[in-house]
């Protein structure tokens, strides 16, 4: 059994009451660090997405470089412009799965 100071760490917070939580060592701050598999998937398509649009712009300077056709210029950077939207409505829905872990965790 934890001590009585180990306790009052987590004193106040609604879902640190719980013994259980308490025993277990899970805080506030260690919940926080815990995700969810919707987070995990939201996160793992935001990497995608960032390491595609990497590749694009990698792309776009070598095009530029080279003195390409401006048609392969436009279209590649219509994807990045495309890979940008998706990363913010990734970043929407990221922001929303947090918000749910933390209503299941007590804390909303």
């Amino acid at each position: 059994m934890e001590s009585n100071e180990e306790k009052e760490e987590y004193a106040g917070c609604c879902a640190c009451v719980d013994e259980s939580a308490v025993i277990a060592g899970l805080g506030c701050a260690d919940k926080r660090q815990v995700f969810t598999r919707r987070e995990q998937n939201v996160l793992g398509r935001i990497r995608d997405a960032s390491l595609r649009a990497r590749a694009v712009r990698d792309k776009i300077r070598s095009l530029d470089g080279e003195g390409s056709s401006s048609a392969l210029l436009e279209e590649a950077r219509g994807e990045l412009e495309s890979l940008r939207r998706m990363r913010d409505e990734l970043e929407s829905e990221r922001i929303a799965a947090a918000e749910e872990r933390m209503r299941m965790l007590g804390h909303l």
